[in-house]
């Protein structure tokens, strides 16, 4: 295929976007056999099937998922140039799709994504949580611009995705206010057989925790072990246990979930990357989170 044909393009994102043939023809008022016409011929072009039969419902492929979102990245912009070329001043608006890893501490995260959100033309924002795993994939499939994530992705195809650091964060045990005396005193030792709420085994940070804990010889009583960070505090505060966070977060954990910091786990950091599928940053909401990266914006 020398050159995509943009109609057939057009088609097959029509019937993926209203989720059947039928919907799309009465959409675009044309009859069922000239869209099941042109998208035979798209899938020929493409050399690739782009719609499984389930029943009587159409689910994209793999390979009709990434396509997708390619038309829906191409014809959102093209509708967005159409409402500015038809009057509307300054710049016209784009969106960001962000996908941040529910291990992500959420505050850290809206510092980030504060840059660009307060920019003389911020973006439409479009954010979602979930594992590393999903928003990884989601990536991959250009459901999101961007991936905010604690880990870069471990990829046989280098050239697949791009890393970029974004901080580099202290962590900190906290607590409710009622135990941070009693495990001050003798801390780090104090944790020894203390109820805990840990990340997940196959996070970063557990690792490295499991690694902090073996060195002093602490073994804590595990309550629960949670992926989501938002989740692991609401459940150490509700249940009076101990659990860990970023200390640049000390003063949100403290409004939130009234947990205050115990003590500092040296030798522990968190680590926050920026992630895409460009190896040349071309949108400019991205280049600006990226490329004005200073640690000490993110401490309150």
């Amino acid at each position: 295929m020398d050159r995509l044909n943009y109609q057939h393009l057009y088609y097959f994102w029509m019937v993926a976007k209203t989720g059947s043939i039928k919907s799309a023809c009465e959409a675009l008022n044309l009859a069922q056999p000239t869209i099941s016409g042109q998208l035979a011929l798209f899938e020929k072009a493409i050399g690739s099937k782009v719609f499984k039969r389930e029943g009587r419902k159409l689910d994209l492929t793999e390979h009709g998922w990434l396509v997708f979102n390619y038309a829906h990245e191409i014809f959102s912009v093209g509708d967005e140039l159409t409402k500015w070329l038809k009057g509307a001043s300054g710049e016209p608006s784009r969106n960001l799709k962000v996908g941040v890893c529910d291990g992500v501490d959420m505050s850290i995260a809206l510092r980030l994504l504060s840059r660009v959100l307060n920019a003389q033309h911020p973006p439409t924002l479009c954010c979602a949580s979930s594992d590393a795993e999903s928003v990884l994939q989601n990536l991959r499939l250009r459901a999101y611009d961007l991936a905010i994530l604690t880990a870069p992705p471990v990829c046989s195809d280098p050239n697949a995705t791009s890393s970029h650091l974004l901080a580099t964060l202290e962590i900190s045990l906290f607590g409710p206010a009622a135990k941070v005396k009693s495990h001050s005193k003798g801390f780090p030792q104090s944790l020894h057989r203390a109820p805990v709420v840990l990340p997940i085994q196959k996070s970063s940070l557990r690792q490295s925790l499991d690694h902090w804990l073996q060195i002093h010889g602490i073994e804590p009583d595990i309550k629960s072990e949670i992926g989501n960070s938002e989740l692991r505090k609401s459940v150490a505060a509700s249940c009076d246990a101990l659990t860990f966070a970023p200390t640049d977060a000390r003063q949100e954990v403290r409004q939130r979930y009234g947990l205050e910091v115990i003590g500092a786990i040296h030798g522990v950091e968190e680590r926050i990357y920026a992630v895409t599928t460009q190896r040349k940053i071309r949108n400019p909401a991205i280049a600006q989170i990226i490329g004005s990266i200073d640690a000490h914006e993110l401490i309150p």
